[in-house]
């Protein structure tokens, strides 16, 4: 081999081992850069979401030979959770975690999975369902980008379920319970006899704690975060309610913009990436541990809830991913074909839906 050959074979290598890595040769030429970070959702050390989140940035820092580095902020430190995306858009933080429906009027079409009453909860399924339809519909990104934001990843919470001061053992047990949960469509989920009392999470500890709410909806990693379960000795395991890819992190698209391409190459493919591997690792390492924080306390698991009362229920329902499909069609985009192919991607991977959503009158 002569010397220039085997140079280049060198070199080849090299550029090799720099893809398989996760980076690419460019990216080392990067200059430092200190990513200002904003979470809404409590600190890594008690939210499976933030610490998600967490891991983008340690894997974005690997691979960007610790040109990229993050200075955070969380539990909505900077501000109130609806603030985050102005501060976003403004340029304050370069980065933020945020459900986009803290902001429903700025981002209305985003996230569609808390419409549809007793969705899929598998996060496996939701994260390839959702990536599916943002790769169909242009008009997420077009939403984003009216923000000045780009999505680096999409992040699950955990399963909805409800904990309660009383066991919710039948549709009977409902009736009188005020249900403290959060958004728009909840409360219309309830069974007839509950009621909702809408509050955000860091009031609901008080309100379960003082008897004026006798349980509660939300993921179960919430329950965790705010302790709930310290005021409440059931959870209804074998009804989970749904789960969600809304906890995403996005980024100020002028920064992203000021980036290489091989550096966006980066930020973006790291968050792929860690959507259904790491992603999914860390919420199964947390549901174990939370689960059994749950049980340690005292939290007993209710597994009995008749399926004759959950398909009852259900179809009592009024068809609310209808109502959410028309006033996106009145706003110029097409609700109605999202619903239909939310439906058809996720029974394709293997979910049976109970209840056909999205009927167009």
């Amino acid at each position: 081999m002569s010397r220039m050959k085997g140079f280049m074979f060198v070199w080849a290598v090299l550029a090799l081992v720099g893809l398989c890595s996760g980076g690419v040769p460019e990216a080392a030429a990067q200059k430092p850069v200190k990513i200002k970070f904003a979470g809404v959702f409590p600190p890594p050390e008690v939210s499976s979401v933030s610490e998600i989140a967490k891991k983008w940035q340690e894997e974005v820092t690997q691979r960007t030979k610790g040109a990229i580095t993050f200075e955070n902020y969380w539990g909505a430190s900077l501000g109130s959770p609806a603030e985050h995306i102005e501060l976003l858009k403004t340029g304050v933080v370069q980065a933020i975690q945020t459900h986009e429906w803290y902001t429903p009027t700025k981002m209305p079409f985003a996230d569609f999975e808390w419409v549809f009453p007793f969705g899929p909860t598998d996060h496996a399924l939701v994260y390839k369902a959702k990536r599916e339809l943002r790769s169909e519909f242009p008009q997420f990104a077009k939403e984003l980008a009216g923000q000045n934001a780009i999505l680096m990843m999409g992040v699950a919470a955990g399963e909805y379920y409800f904990a309660s001061k009383t066991p919710l053992r039948n549709l009977d047990d409902f009736k009188g319970i005020k249900v403290a949960l959060i958004g728009r469509y909840f409360g219309r989920w309830l069974p007839p006899g509950a009621t909702a009392v809408v509050r955000p999470m860091h009031e609901r500890y008080e309100l379960l704690k003082s008897g004026v709410a006798g349980a509660d909806l939300s993921a179960y990693d919430n329950f965790y975060a705010f302790k709930l379960y310290e005021v409440t000795q059931y959870l209804t395991k074998n009804l989970p309610v749904m789960t969600g890819v809304g906890m995403p992190v996005l980024m100020n698209l002028d920064t992203f913009n000021k980036f290489s391409p091989e550096v966006q190459k980066v930020l973006l493919n790291t968050g792929k990436d860690l959507e259904l591997g790491g992603a999914r690792d860390i919420t199964a390492k947390w549901r174990d541990k939370i689960f059994k924080t749950f049980q340690a306390s005292g939290m007993k698991f209710v597994e009995d809830f008749p399926a004759k009362d959950r398909e009852k229920w259900i179809a009592a329902l009024d068809d609310i991913p209808a109502e959410w499909a028309t006033e996106m069609e009145k706003m110029g985009l097409p609700g109605f074909a999202l619903v239909k192919r939310w439906e058809e991607i996720t029974t394709g991977l293997g979910y049976k839906w109970p209840r056909q959503w999205g009927i167009k009158k």
